[in-house]
């Protein structure tokens, strides 16, 4: 018990007056090959009562493109990460490295939903039904991309019903914001199917 007081004593003193590795090595062999105690260190003006100095995190500094995980195989990028975290804390976090590491698993367990639908959709749907998934997303997609302005809407609107007009339609027209929305997906509809009809390719086999 002695002798380990004395290595633990002397090993702390050597260390915080930067003594090199060799010397803090012969050191310790000489104490342990002796048995006099006039090598003890005096700790009778050691303050068992201080604080040690609080330790500065460093914080992280990884490049965008670094794996930062993976969820069910599936490599999460820094910048997918961080994109998410902006979205998810509305701009209050941006760097994925600054928040503590239970909530960055929690994070990517978050980010890793869509993959784990992926996994699960690739196993369980049908052909046909993967088809219809992949067209209705494309659809969305080239919806948001679209825009009809209200103003273009009424002028549909406004033909609509002088159509029923000259037609002497009993069928009474409901008011323009009752229908515009409706209106407004047709169109984007309509627009939708013309770019698609724009470069279609169509042979007919004789």
């Amino acid at each position: 018990m002695k002798k380990f007081i004395v290595l633990a004593s002397i090993s702390m003193g050597l260390l915080m007056n930067s003594v090199s590795a060799d010397a803090l090595k012969n050191s310790l062999t000489n104490i342990m090959k002796t048995d006099d105690s006039t090598q003890m260190v005096d700790l009778s003006n050691l303050n068992l009562n201080a604080k040690p100095k609080p330790v500065k995190r460093v914080q992280k500094s990884r490049s965008p493109q670094t794996v930062i995980g993976t969820v069910n195989n599936h490599k999460i990028i820094k910048k997918d990460a961080d994109a998410y975290l902006v979205q998810r804390t509305q701009g209050k976090i941006t760097n994925y490295d600054a928040i503590p590491v239970k909530q960055q698993k929690m994070l990517l367990q978050e980010i890793g939903l869509p993959y784990m639908a992926y996994d699960a959709a690739q196993k369980e749907l049908t052909a046909l039904e993967k088809e219809t998934v992949l067209n209705r997303a494309w659809m969305q997609k080239e919806a948001r991309n679209i825009e009809v302005k209200d103003d273009e809407v009424r002028v549909v609107y406004n033909q609509l019903k002088q159509q029923s007009i000259d037609s002497n339609s009993t069928q009474t027209i409901p008011e323009f914001e009752a229908i515009k929305d409706k209106l407004r997906m047709q169109m984007i509809e309509k627009k939708m199917m013309t770019k698609l009809m724009k470069d279609i390719k169509i042979k007919v086999s004789e």
